[in-house]
């Protein structure tokens, strides 16, 4: 016979007998009645026979008692899990300033795109630094190493020639088709 600090009469063979006997039942309750997956109803059986184990002086009747701390149990699961799924769907449902216009702003990011490919390295590097990172013209001209004047004019310059040749590849897609 093995004792425990809490019940002086305990019998280990005893309760392991009563495990077997209740641990499919307290599951089965779990499962059906609370709709707790398998893995998650397991361990709230196991959880309501250590309950039972650190008092079981206090229990009258163990077949009452048994089900009423695994359907509190259960319940207790599902209002924690709730609680943390409707965390998470608030911060899915955040949405990021970012993304509002996205429909809208998307066809004019792939042109712009497809127009930088149509550019020299260097023109790319200009229109990359002045509309992707935001530079103003005369911290481009800073960037650059040139006058505040050219930059513009460079920037003009790049402007034209990104929209021609644009237009021309648009064209070239017409044509094949």
């Amino acid at each position: 016979m093995v004792t425990t600090g809490s019940a002086p009469d305990f019998d280990e063979r005893q309760f392991e007998a009563l495990y077997h006997e209740h641990f499919g039942f307290l599951v089965a309750v779990a499962i059906q009645k609370f709709r707790v997956p398998e893995s998650d109803a397991e361990t709230l059986a196991h959880e309501v026979f250590l309950s039972y184990l650190k008092d079981p002086q206090h229990v009258r009747d163990l077949n009452k008692w048994l089900l009423g701390a695994i359907c509190h149990a259960s319940r207790y699961y599902w209002r924690v899990h709730n609680r943390q799924s409707s965390e998470t769907e608030l911060q899915i449902e955040r949405i990021d300033p970012s993304t509002i216009n996205i429909l809208e702003s998307l066809p004019n990011q792939i042109a712009a795109r497809e127009a930088l490919e149509c550019l020299s390295p260097r023109y790319q590097e200009i229109l990359r630094l002045r509309f992707f990172e935001g530079l103003s013209v005369p911290e481009l001209a800073a960037r650059l190493g040139v006058k505040k004047k050219y930059a513009a004019k460079l920037l003009a310059k790049c402007l034209r020639r990104a929209e021609t040749l644009y237009e021309r590849k648009g064209r070239r897609r017409l044509r094949r088709r």
